[in-house]
């Protein structure tokens, strides 16, 4: 009785083990910017108040995925886009379609895409930041992305690219700002790098910042690359790079003609992940 009641004296005097607290968003940088928007994914699904679902084959001629929800988790603190060797048919598929997207039945991997179009755009001045690990394996093409929203096309509607990798450039995050030259379907593009020992060994933090004048791209707070928006003035006196963007996250596969490699079933199923996604702006 006595070693019993002791017991539980002692079991009541040891500290609590208390769950982590969920991660937030600081409020304020350095150089003015307050947080606006962002995601923590501290929840157990994605927030369609935030995010859309990108589903099918949607882009990237060659490629090998289809784009599914299956593929789209959130799970400890995290965003998850996984990408597996599986016959996946394509939701856009249209018979007798002459669009090549429409024209595709199956793909012979699934992987996953999120969007903030139509949810959610960005204006300047702006701060995007992302902390990302991407995923290794052979023919794996994940991104962190902004197309802007004007009445051109691509290429001439911009597209910034803040995170772009292929697997047989493992040490290699591209960078690239693009346009269309003289507002044409000519792209435009201005290329940077950086190089780590093996980007997917752990996670990275990503930033675009942009004003009205300046457009840059950090990784781990080390500038990678910038263009003056100017640079980007169509005879018109349009800018697609003064118009609102949303962003884009997904792992396309690599395929026939494609710039990644061809991927290797073998190596499958990875996992792109996002820990958080925050913008910010100045008042």
């Amino acid at each position: 009785m006595l070693k019993s009641l002791l017991m539980t004296v002692v079991a009541l005097a040891m500290p609590v083990a208390m769950a982590a607290a969920p991660q937030k968003a600081p409020k304020e940088l350095p150089g003015g910017w307050v947080y606006e928007w962002g995601d923590e994914f501290n929840g157990s699904k994605l927030n369609t108040k935030k995010w859309a679902y990108e589903l099918g084959v949607v882009r990237n001629p060659g490629a090998s995925q289809a784009y599914t929800k299956d593929c789209v988790k959130v799970r400890n603190g995290k965003l998850v886009l996984t990408s597996r060797a599986k016959k996946t048919p394509n939701c856009n598929y249209k018979a007798g379609s002459e669009y090549w997207a429409e024209k595709i039945k199956t793909q012979p991997f699934a992987s996953g895409s999120v969007t903030t179009k139509d949810v959610k755009h960005f204006e300047a001045p702006g701060r995007l930041e992302f902390r990302a690990r991407i995923p290794k394996g052979k023919g794996v093409w994940p991104a962190i992305w902004t197309m802007h929203v004007n009445k051109y096309g691509w290429p001439a509607n911009g597209e910034i690219d803040i995170l772009e990798h292929i697997s047989q450039e493992p040490n290699t995050c591209y960078s690239i700002f693009r346009w269309g030259r003289n507002g044409g379907n000519e792209e435009q593009k201005v290329i940077r790098t950086r190089q780590f020992q093996d980007y997917s060994k752990k996670f990275h933090t990503y930033v675009l910042e942009w004003d009205e004048n300046v457009m840059r791209i950090l990784i781990d707070d080390e500038e990678v690359g910038r263009v003056n928006i100017a640079d980007a003035n169509y005879p018109n006196g349009d800018n697609p790079l003064k118009t609102p963007c949303y962003i884009i996250m997904n792992t396309a596969i690599g395929g026939q003609g494609t710039w990644p490699e061809q991927a290797d079933p073998k190596d499958y199923p990875v996992n792109f992940e996002i820990d958080y996604v925050r913008y910010y702006t100045k008042k």
